[in-house]
Order: structure tokens, then sequence, then C-alpha cells
């Protein structure tokens, strides 16, 4: 089949390389010129896994291409992708204004179409309901009912997008077209494993699936979370209780890992867009709240341990971060708890340093000279007097913690993502804080770092 895709950001080029992985041709329209250059020339713009090298690949076989501008050409296609941002408004409301220029900029190309024959149209951003059955009447206007308009929200993980895509748990297709719903199924095709994963609904239905997933799974998080602050106070272990819970075949083991809080460019979003979807029918929404509350809460929770356990005043401490992005395997930083962490040390006086495999370019925009930026982690923590880990970076548990804590002022390390493995960290002599689990405190100091043998990274659990 022959699809456009209109928005090349994170969701867009990663929709239109798989298309084109699975056997159609795309063409993809991105409209920010910098962008554009780069995609054109083979480079991938964004870190994702696996996305450069496949997008290379479609691009050299010709699967794959890409323009600046739609036009009667690039909607002579079999379904057009509408796939541009739809970014939080400090009210949490959803800005749509990017979503309506490029309905603006489709409904021109489409009027030029003389004959035109029925056409699917797939908002693939994320939006509030009554939104697609809005942009359908509008698209309808000048083009004779020829638009048959679907919303087909993605289920995207940053970090694994890529196998995301290629092998769905869902594909949802909301709408009214049985014809529409028949081509997004033949589009498909090729990574529909079972007929009953193919959902069909309503506008509103589908629209409100992607808000209800996202603000569901940062529940789990939130309550795990929540829990780890009983768990520090009874000296339960948060592990423990994910293990025992995760078993339970109703619940399930996936999003209960404790941390120091949830970011990134879907949950917050998400979370903070249901409050004002809900607001607007009259309902304000307790859910919501708590899930809000309690990510703010555990971020600055954690910030104030650290300071309370540092051993000395935190004004003129060298405080070293292990992690920038909201999570590993993408160098994304949007409403990652760093931003709000580093922010409160610099606040208190504190000295930061940084380091992160991907996002420090990123992260080194929003604040500048006042971090230290390191590439390497092993120096970002010699002569810190603490270590706090945010990003769950897999490298970062195979460090030689011995001749690290030899390095450091005191050996302590915040682990904000209980990653570290505990019996390395005691045998490194580190006083270690993870979340919600006993601590090891009054370690006896390191050994000096000449006498510092092989090491062997992590241990078993």
């Amino acid at each position: 089949m022959r699809v456009t895709v209109v928005g090349c950001g994170y969701v867009g080029l990663v929709t239109a390389t798989c298309l084109a992985a699975i056997g159609h041709t795309v063409r993809g329209i991105e409209k920010d010129r910098r962008k554009l250059q780069s995609l054109l020339a083979g480079h991938c713009p964004l870190f994702e896994p696996g996305l450069a090298e496949l997008m290379y690949d479609q691009c050299s076989s010709g699967s794959l291409s890409f323009g600046e501008s739609l036009c009667a050409e690039t909607c002579d296609a079999d379904v057009i992708f509408l796939a541009v941002g739809t970014p939080p408004c400090a009210d949490g409301t959803v800005n749509l204004s990017y979503l309506e220029q490029a309905a603006g900029e489709l409904k021109e190309a489409l009027a030029s179409l003389s004959d035109m024959p029925p056409i699917t149209v797939a908002v693939k951003s994320t939006v509030p309901p009554g939104t697609c059955r809005r942009l359908a009447a509008y698209l309808n206007e000048r083009a004779g009912n020829r638009v048959l308009l679907v919303h087909n929200p993605e289920f995207l993980r940053e970090g694994s997008a890529v196998k995301d895509f290629m092998e769905p748990d869902r594909i949802v297709v909301g709408g009214q077209s049985t014809e529409a719903f028949r081509a997004m199924r033949r589009l498909y095709d090729p990574i529909v494993r079972r007929e009953e994963h193919f959902l069909t609904m309503g506008w509103e239905s589908s629209e409100l699936s992607k808000y209800a997933a996202n603000a569901m799974l940062a529940a789990r998080i939130s309550f795990m979370n929540e829990l780890s602050i009983l768990c520090e106070g009874y000296g339960a272990d948060i592990e423990d209780i994910r293990r025992a819970i995760g078993a339970d075949q109703r619940i399930g083991p996936a999003f209960l890992r404790a941390g120091c809080g949830f970011g990134g460019s879907c949950f917050p979003k998400d979370v903070a867009a249901l409050g004002h979807i809900s607001r607007a029918i009259g309902h304000e929404s307790m859910f919501v709240s708590a899930i809000q509350t309690i990510n703010r809460h555990q971020k600055e929770r954690f910030a104030r341990r650290v300071m309370d356990k540092l051993g000395r005043p935190v004004s003129g401490a060298t405080i070293a971060v292990w992690g920038l992005a909201f999570k590993a395997d993408t160098d994304d930083i949007r409403e990652s708890p760093a931003l709000d962490i580093i922010r409160i040390f610099l606040d208190c006086g504190a000295r930061v340093r940084a380091s992160d495999p991907r996002a420090m370019d990123n992260m080194r925009r929003v604040f500048g000279d006042a971090v230290e930026w390191m590439a390497d982690p092993v120096q970002c923590a010699t002569g810190a007097d603490a270590v706090v880990l945010l990003t769950d970076w897999p490298q970062y548990a195979t460090l030689p913690f011995r001749t690290i804590a030899a390095a450091m002022n005191r050996p302590i390390i915040f682990d904000g993502r209980n990653c570290l493995n505990r019996e390395v960290m005691r045998e490194s002599g580190f006083t270690y804080y993870p979340i919600g689990r006993p601590p090891l405190e009054d370690q006896p100091s390191t050994v000096p770092a000449s006498a510092v043998g092989p090491e062997t990274g992590v241990l078993p659990d």
C-alpha cells in the first residue's frame, strides 16, 4: 500500500520506517528543515535502538522517502497518517495547533484532487475525545465526504519502539467507516498475529483508550512508589512485595518497580490531559490528582533524603548524578525526574556533576554551565560526596565500584532505580540507599585505590 506520514518526530518516524519494513511504500513529510535535511541525508535524528539501521535499509531500498510538504502527489495514497505533536499546555490542556495546521494543509491538498476516491486518514497523535469527530467534519467540508477518518493511537515504549510496533499487543482503530477499518486491517496485516488483537471502535473510545492506558500504567508505578515509603518505615523490602503481587495473574509483573518518579513524553502529559478532560465534563478526578501528587512528592522526597543522609551540609557539597534520561535506552529528558532533582540540589547550593550515555546534550541545553558535564561516570564520581543514580542504564551496574568508592570523598550511593546489586555495594564499602529497601549504612571505609584488585561487576541475586 502507498502511505504518507505527516510528521517525522518520534511516533511518525517509527511508524513510517516500520510500515516500510513490512512491505509498504512510505513517504514521510517533515516541515522542520534541519530534521528534514538529516532524514534526506539518511541520518536518524533521534536515538531509538534499531531505528537508525532500519531507516537506512528502507531508504536504500526505496521503500521510504521524505519530503517537506503535502501536495496532490503525496495525498494520492491509500492511507495518510497525521502524526504531529500534541504537546501539553501549562493547565493540562492539549495543544492541537500542530494537528490543526496539518489538517488545514491536508484539506487544501485534497481539494486540488479531482474525482478523488475515498481516502483513509489516520490520526496517530494523542488527542482528547471529540477531536477526531470534529476533524472528520472539517476535512470533509471540501472533500465531498470522501475522507474516511480513523483514530489509530500508538502504544510505543521509548527504548523498544521498533519491537513494540512489529509485535503489538493490540492495534486500536477508532472510526465510523467499515471501509476505513478494512483499509487499516490490510495495512497492518503483516503484524496482526491474532484477529482479536485488531480492535475497532468509535472515535471517542479510541481517543480515551490511549489516555486510559497511560494513566493506568502511571498509577501502577505511583502505587509502588507509595508502598516504598511504607517499606522504608517498617523495614520491608519493596522488591519482595513486587514479586509477591506480580505473581498474581490478576495483577501481573509489569510496571511494578519503585523508583524516584516517572517521566517521559507520555505519562505526565497524558495524566494531566485526563484531568482536564474530566474537568471539561464537570468531574474532578481524584485518581488523576493522586497520581500527580505521588509522583511530585516522590521526586522531592528522594532529593530530601539525599540531603538528609549526605553527612555534611548540602551547600558546597559535590553530588555526582548518574543518568539524565527519563529511562534507559533513550536520550529523551522530557519530564525526567533528573530535571527536578538537579534543580533542588542546585537551589540548595550543591555542586552538581552529571553523566549519561545519551542524554547529556539535551540536558545541557536546560542547565548550561550550572552543571559540570562528564562523559565518564567514574570520573563524575571522583571526589564527590555522593553518587545519585537516576536512570537505570545497564552499564551502571557493572562499573568498578571499589575503585569508585576509593576515589570519592565519602562512598555513598543513592539508587533511585534499585538497579545496583546490594552485595556488590557491601563488598565495595559503600553506604547504599535504595528505594523502599533496607539500606546499607555505616559501611567501613574502602581500601585505598592502590590496593584495588580486579573486579567482577554484578554478583548474582
